[in-house]
């Protein structure tokens, strides 16, 4: 056997080891900044943890070819080798899936992939397990309700690992048990058999977060509980009990969780079993494992490819300026491309755009921001290409597009959950459903400058609605925080040419941005116009927005409930 098998091999193992050891660092001393408060600190840690993958995979890269040449001829045979030598070397560990994506990551870079490599990949299309209810036992602790609702209660938070932080367990008890038995009452006529919780806390911005399952038979709703850390202590902030408000918390609108846990899939089939709408690939990235929630992206797409026959086309909504945008109408997906040249209107870069991607991942989404997922070289038929698109993509996308008679090769992509566009919806939907969407438009700009964005066009076309009716943004051509912006009043004229004149008058910079504007092109539809001014005039004013400067100056986080107000117990 070639001696570079077994060298190349360790390498991968031990790179892959490293990394998920200094992940799991990283997200322990989350529990840390929790009890210490330290907010800045966690978030230094979450922006460590985003980049680490990608780190250790690009090291390995440029020592495997020091060892693997790219033009030596024996290049696949050894990799192959290695690969099996690998298999043998992780196949006993319980984060098996996490270093099959981690050699795909190296393999891809390392052989410049384009679309599947069936020899050198880990590649499956076909089922994967999760661990049954039996097999992730080890990650949760079950609680029976022998007695009375509180009282499994009051035992959930002795045993959790929060215990001696919280001030009053009888009293946050008694309080999630009211609104618990409310629900058994309504549901399944006051009967529980017992509540699982998972052993590893939750951790995300200034929250915690205690994740179970109640059960009945053979039935199962969620239960989270939401912990808070005031200078008054640790305490009981809200209780979720349905599955949307779970799926909300969930969300690919927000950052990552910290939670610890070395054995990832018995956590993401807990999870599983209380969502069974939400993909596997969005638990995954939810809990932090985003490069594998990618990996079950690519697969269920690939997937779902094989065994339907509907085509790729055109969004629906505005047709986007800086990005081609298409969606597989069968698959829940939208795929986004940078054009080869922009409007004359759009003041901004290939580069501009790539790197505001790359602020939104690795930003606080405060349940506002659409998480998208970045691939290079996907390749499919031609076939399942709608021939308008086609023509699309070649006039606009040459640079980012290969096009052949029987293949189409995306060299780079950005996928994103397909949402309603807001535009459409708020003419499509019913007038009660627009006002309500309007309303949370204006509640979406706030958020957005509350978490220090200014999403640059505030148009309804470039934001989206998602399944739980909550706007969202996911137009990020013109993204920028708010510290990069001036925001101006608007100068008073001093004559009637002034006025009439179809160019400013007075100096503008690229950065300037007038509030007062606002007014003038967020009026349509009608219900925009009306909800604007009667619930969020403010937006319209630079004494708003440059109240939120002055607030991320200052270092202040603002704190971001991931779930509706009405479920906190303390609501002042």
């Amino acid at each position: 056997m070639d001696p570079r098998v077994d060298r190349l091999a360790r390498m991968l193992c031990d790179a892959f080891v490293e990394y998920h050891e200094r992940y799991l660092e990283l997200t322990h001393r989350a529990s840390r900044c929790f009890m210490e408060r330290d907010w800045a600190g966690h978030q230094q840690d979450t922006k460590d943890r985003l980049n680490l993958h990608k780190r250790l995979v690009f090291n390995v890269v440029d020592a495997a070819r020091l060892v693997l040449a790219e033009d030596d001829p024996e290049a696949r045979t050894v990799w192959i080798g290695a690969r099996r030598r690998y298999v043998t070397l992780v196949s006993e560990r319980m984060d098996l899936e996490l270093a099959e994506t981690f050699y795909n990551s190296v393999t891809r870079r390392l052989f410049h992939i384009v679309g599947i490599d069936e020899e050198l990949e880990f590649l499956w299309l076909g089922p994967t397990k999760l661990p049954s209810a039996d097999g992730t036992r080890g990650e949760y602790r079950t609680f029976p309700a022998d007695a009375s609702v509180a009282d499994c209660l009051r035992e959930i938070f002795q045993h959790s690992p929060l215990a001696p932080s919280l001030n009053d367990i009888d009293g946050d008890a008694a309080k999630v048990a009211g609104r618990v038995s409310t629900l058994l009452e309504q549901t399944w006529d006051g009967h529980l058999d017992a509540i699982d919780m998972l052993r590893s806390v939750f951790y995300r911005n200034k929250g915690a977060y205690l994740v179970g399952r109640l059960r009945w038979l053979n039935r199962l709703a969620p239960i989270v509980i939401a912990l808070v850390h005031s200078e008054a202590g640790v305490k009981v902030d809200a209780v979720l009990l349905t599955e949307t408000d779970a799926s909300r918390l969930f969300g690919y609108t927000r950052s990552y969780f910290h939670v610890l846990c070395r054995r990832p899939a018995a956590v993401v089939g807990f999870l599983k079993s209380l969502l069974p709408v939400k993909p596997v690939a969005e638990l995954y990235t939810s809990i932090g494992y985003n490069q594998h929630g990618k990996t079950n992206l690519f697969r269920a797409l690939y997937r779902h490819m094989e065994h339907s026959n509907t085509r790729f086309e055109r969004a629906r909504g505005a047709r986007g300026m800086v990005m081609a945008v298409f969606t597989l109408p069968s698959f829940d997906v939208v795929f986004k491309l940078i054009k080869d040249r922009f409007a004359p209107t759009k003041r901004t870069t290939p580069e501009d755009v790539k790197r505001r991607y790359k602020l939104v991942f690795g930003h606080d989404r405060v349940g506002r921001l659409v998480d998208a997922q970045e691939f290079t070289n996907l390749s499919f038929n031609r076939y399942r290409f709608d021939e308008e698109l086609i023509d699309e993509l070649r006039n606009d996308c040459a640079r980012t597009v290969t096009i052949t008679d029987d293949e189409v090769v995306l060299h780079h992509a950005y996928t994103e959950r397909r949402l309603y566009p807001l535009n459409l919806y708020l003419r499509e939907m019913s007038p009660e459903r627009a006002r309500a969407a309007a309303i949370d438009y204006g509640y979406a700009i706030k958020d957005l400058a509350a978490a220090n964005i200014f999403p640059g066009d505030l148009f309804p076309k470039n934001f989206g609605v998602t399944r739980h009716g909550v706007v969202v943004f996911y137009d990020y051509d013109e993204l920028a925080l708010l510290g990069e912006i001036n925001f101006r009043k608007m100068p008073v004229s001093q004559n009637y040419d002034d006025e009439m004149s179809d160019q400013p008058w007075f100096p503008v910079e690229s950065n300037d941005v007038f509030p007062e504007e606002f007014r003038t092109y967020l009026r349509s539809p009608r219900v925009i116009g009306e909800v604007i001014q009667a619930r969020h005039a403010d937006i319209c004013s630079v004494e708003f927005w440059k109240s939120m400067q002055e607030l991320h100056h200052a270092g202040e986080l603002p704190d971001f409930f991931p779930y509706r107000q009405e479920l906190r117990f303390d609501q002042s």
